[in-house]
């Protein structure tokens, strides 16, 4: 039976011809000498080992066909209009790349239409301005290479990296990089962005190639494919037929599926010795890595339990989607505890846990987090219970204390952290991390108020969903206490920067500590809901297992400057307290500039938004790749009937799944982990972001913080957008957008 190989395209597949490369690729897989194939040599080629096969009447598909030991082996290129795919497949060499060992596709000519660019070796555009642009400077000059070093020591072609040097804009150098191989193209953007060459030679495996001559030119590509390097282009298909057919139908959009960064590739497979924490920007692959290392675990000593959890129980259903599409035949748990990958929400986890926990486990759990082993929670508590709290006492605070926002952040971080049940405790407690001093007889007044919550719960049989998470990890530990077994062998967490204190005690709470205990996925600059709360303070040492992704997969470079220029100004920690940047965060793609437009009123703002929109759909976009955020409820039903309105037919997207045909309208928050290739980000007026009851009466510290997570949300919002992204607002802009 023939082994198949696909090389990664940087273009998604034609629709049309999705299913019929999908059939000409399965009937190859069962037998390549079947006579509608028309699998056949081409006259005087420069790679003998080239062949073409027939996917329709107009369209042929150009492969590499390997004979090592074995089956026969076919590298699939891509597939082409009959006399393209003819140059192409004549022109174009397989190789293994002489300095590293990389298989590479060295093309000779251009295709036009097709399922995309081979993603070979090419003559790359020529510059496009002669004059440089204003504040680029290119870090390969800085740094002082030049094209003889990158051939010789790297393995870059002699002409990318002609070109690379010589590229005095970003337009330039981007064209460079999506034009060269993959591994090439990523290797150029590290390297311009600082990063040292030992470095990215490590994180792409790149070493001396030693050519062994006792063995075939078909052996070395085929051990080749090995290559950690050559995995990010190249990616074997098994004999699932799911696999290949997800590939075809998902295209560039999933790709990741298949193909992994070397350096993502080691963090989601290697062993260690306790908790690791990886971080990274919007797009750079951190849920891609958590997929992939719950497979590695549950396939590593099955049976196994391993859980995945998030933040929401939207993007937990994402995880849960993806985690599907990874492996179909993946062992999966709906029950916790039970051999199986296990995908669940955080505050469902806990509701779970919290649900069957035994009478004495209960009890047990009540008196660490209350003090009061009596007490019930059947409800959830009121959205106004702290105002309620704080107006049913006489204590005295400023109202930048004796607010919401304060005392709710004051009782996750210091109180339910801590285990605090009295008074006395409280007083005494370390409330390092919180910005806002308190002296003694602030804490007493502020005990008041909390003793005041506590009470009225109480008495309303009520919790919120932090202290369940509490009580569900005292109840964990007090089975543990008592000989009882964790829940998990391994937790994966991703989103972790929007966790707080409850959910921080449970995870801990949930699997032994040691190996491979806890896998933590955050970026702090994305950080929405959650609280700035280190580690260490819940028993989670990660004593330099930590590690940081810097390029992006998802977002054009220019749409990134853009997102990150949002985040300039200020400054943001991770969850181990240490300073996040965000300097050298880039993109492995390149496309047109962000448009920022401010309109004079709402309706020519709306008019706006649908004369983009249907420019999009008149060029291909399908409706449901197409995002309209806006930051408020009352915002996304305004622009749904006015879209409508106006003969755009969009839809809302609220807690239900985005299944359809139309673009969608959401809120911001809403958008968190989702993609979209055209994204408006409608709205970013002074009056809607920041939102001024999120920032009012609140004291210096949590202000600042407020502010932080306005402008955390308008960096994931800017960062859903693919391809091109348009930014509205109509009377003032926002501060947040600062200068253009």
């Amino acid at each position: 039976m023939p082994l198949v190989t696909w090389m990664k395209s940087k273009s998604k597949l034609d629709g049309s011809l999705k299913s019929k490369i999908y059939n000409f690729l399965e009937k190859l897989q069962e037998d390549d000498t079947a006579p509608g194939l028309h699998i056949e040599p081409m006259h005087k080629p420069k790679d003998p080992r080239v062949r073409t096969g027939r996917v329709d009447l107009n369209y042929r598909a150009v492969l590499y066909r390997l004979n090592p030991a074995g089956e026969p082996h076919y590298i699939y290129i891509g597939a082409w209009p009959h006399d393209q795919a003819i140059e192409i497949a004549r022109s174009s060499v397989l190789q293994v790349n002489p300095v590293n060992g990389v298989v590479e596709l060295i093309k000779g000519s251009e295709p036009g239409t097709g399922d995309g660019e081979p993603g070979g070796t090419t003559v790359v555009p020529p510059p496009v301005s002669p004059d440089p642009e204003p504040g680029f400077v290119n870090g390969l000059i800085s740094a002082g290479y030049t094209p003889e070093y990158l051939v010789e020591d790297l393995g870059i072609d002699a002409e990318v990296a002609r070109r690379a040097i010589a590229a005095r804009s970003l337009k330039e150098f981007s064209a460079v990089v999506d034009n060269a191989p993959e591994w090439q193209g990523i290797a150029l953007i590290d390297l311009e962005a600082g990063k040292s060459l030992a470095d990215v030679k490590e994180e792409l495996g790149l070493g001396k190639y030693e050519d062994d001559e006792t063995k075939s030119d078909d052996e070395k590509i085929r051990e080749a494919l090995e290559h950690p390097a050559s995995k990010i282009q190249f990616a074997f298909i098994g004999e699932n037929p799911q696999e290949l057919k997800n590939i075809i139908e998902f295209g560039d959009f999933e790709a990741w599926r298949t193909f992994l960064h070397p350096e993502q590739r080691q963090y989601a497979e290697k062993s260690r010795n306790g908790s690791f924490r990886l971080s990274g920007g919007a797009g750079t692959g951190k849920t891609v890595v958590a997929l992939h290392r719950a497979k590695v675990l549950a396939d590593a000593k099955p049976p196994v339990r391993v859980i995945l959890t998030t933040y929401t129980t939207t993007l937990a259903e994402s995880l849960a989607t993806n985690m599907a599409k990874l492996d179909p035949a993946l062992a999966m748990s709906t029950k916790l505890g039970k051999p199986g990958v296990c995908v669940a929400g955080i505050d469902s986890l806990a509701f779970q846990i919290w649900s069957a926990a035994s009478v004495v486990e209960r009890s047990a759990a009540l008196n660490l987090v209350f003090g009061n082993g009596d007490q019930q929670t059947t409800k959830r508590t009121d959205k106004d219970a702290w105002d309620y709290a704080a107006g049913s006492v006489d204590h005295g605070l400023d109202p930048t204390l004796a607010n919401s926002t304060f005392l709710e952040q004051e009782y996750l971080s210091v109180v339910l952290a801590n285990g605090v049940t009295t008074k006395d405790e409280y007083l005494k407690v370390s409330r390092a991390g919180r910005g806002t001093a308190l002296n003694r007889p602030k804490r007493i007044a502020v005990w008041r108020i909390i003793e005041a919550y506590r009470r009225s719960n109480r008495m309303e049989d009520k919790a919120s969903y932090a202290e369940i998470a509490a009580l569900a990890a005292a109840a964990l530990n007090h089975r543990a206490s008592v000989g009882g077994p964790r829940p998990a062998d391994h937790v994966i967490v991703d989103e972790a920067q929007d966790f707080h204190a409850g959910h921080w005690l449970l995870l801990r709470a949930l699997v032994v500590e040691g190996t491979n205990d806890l896998f933590i996925a955050e970026d702090s600059h994305q950080r929405l809901y959650g609280q700035k709360v280190p580690l260490s303070r819940f028993g989670i040492h990660i004593v330099g297992r930590s590690r940081r992704l810097t390029l992006n997969y998802r977002t054009t470079a220019q749409n990134l400057a853009f997102a990150v220029k949002l985040l300039s100004g200020a400054e943001f920690h991770d969850i181990e307290d240490g300073e996040e940047k965000s300097s050298d965060y880039r993109s492995a793609r390149s496309g047109p500039e962000p448009i920022r437009q401010g309109l004079e009123s709402l309706n020519s703002e709306l008019d706006l938004a649908a004369d983009h929109i249907r420019r999009w759909q008149e060029e291909g976009t399908d409706g449901a790749s197409i995002g309209i955020l806006v930051r408020a409820k009352h915002q996304q039903s305004q622009v749904v009937s006015s879209l409508n309105e106006r003969g755009i037919e969009v839809r809302s997207i609220d807690a239900a799944a985005a299944d359809g045909e139309e673009p969608v309208v959401m809120t911001m928050h809403r958008a968190k982990g989702m993609e979209f290739a055209k994204v408006i980000l409608f709205g970013v007026s002074e009056s809607s972001l920041p939102q001024k009851h999120a920032i009012q009466g609140l004291a210096d510290a949590e202000r600042d913080d407020a502010l932080l997570r306005e402008r955390s949300l308008l960096y994931v919002a800017a960062t859903r957008a693919r391809d091109e992204l348009v930014v509205t607002w109509n009377g003032k802009p926002s501060e947040l957008l600062g200068t253009k």
